[in-house]
């Protein structure tokens, strides 16, 4: 099982990190967080890179204005503060489903896993997401268990963000896998009629740090739900 930083893809998996973002919408605004694991480097580096982009795009509304300057202090702070936190990785790997080296990997259980934190990546949780994630993942995955969904889904806090947690599987799931893992994802994005560009951007990074090159295996995924 790789350890390494999904960043730098060279040093350790050190730690894990979240800190929270607003962006402002003139009239309205959206507030959400944004998670990182990796080694301390590459974790402090995305936290300040955070901070700047909510610099210049976290003040665009009444309300955005007045969280912003707290959440930009806080996340500095956060950046400063950065750590080496083998427990907190070992945590975040846990409810993610990547067992300790020598421990079979259970694919379904990293499907929770890397479901759950594609519907939290931006730190709400959306009933009708959860509802087509049940739906999606009953048709694609014979063993799937509402109740094991949720119990991963109630401690999305400790998950990884989707995007490190996909290259980290890379390297302990088998290419047909990786296809039905990833076209679980790619259905819920879909399910209500289009991919926003965000999520499709999402999608990408996720199918690249997998690793899927095999377009027959996530075919193969495709006709499992229309089964």
């Amino acid at each position: 099982m790789s350890l390494i930083c999904p960043y730098c893809q060279e040093r350790d998996l050190e730690t894990v990190a979240t800190i929270p973002y607003v962006r402002g919408l003139v009239v309205t605004h959206s507030v959400g967080v944004k998670k990182f694991m990796g080694c301390r480097r590459c974790v402090r580096r995305n936290i300040y890179r955070e901070v700047g982009r909510s610099t210049v795009a976290g003040w665009f509304s009444p309300r955005a204005a007045l969280l912003n300057p707290v959440m930009i202090t806080y996340s500095a702070v956060r950046g400063a503060l950065v750590r080496a936190n083998p427990q907190a990785v070992r945590r975040s790997l846990e409810q993610a489903g990547i067992p300790d080296e020598g421990v079979q990997v259970d694919p379904l259980r990293v499907a929770y896993g890397l479901c759950a934190a594609m519907i939290t990546a931006d730190g709400k949780v959306e009933d009708e997401e959860v509802s087509v994630a049940l739906e999606i993942g009953r048709q694609l995955f014979t063993d799937f268990k509402d109740e094991e969904f949720f119990k991963v889904l109630k401690s999305h806090k400790d998950l990884p963000g989707v995007a490190e947690l996909a290259y980290l599987l890379a390297e302990i799931l088998e290419q047909n896998e990786k296809a039905l893992v990833y076209q679980y994802l790619a259905e819920i994005a879909a399910s209500d009629g289009e991919v926003a560009d965000s999520e499709q951007a999402m999608l990408e990074q996720v199918r690249a740090n997998l690793g899927i090159t095999d377009m027959a295996a996530l075919s193969m995924a495709r006709r499992k739900l229309s089964v």
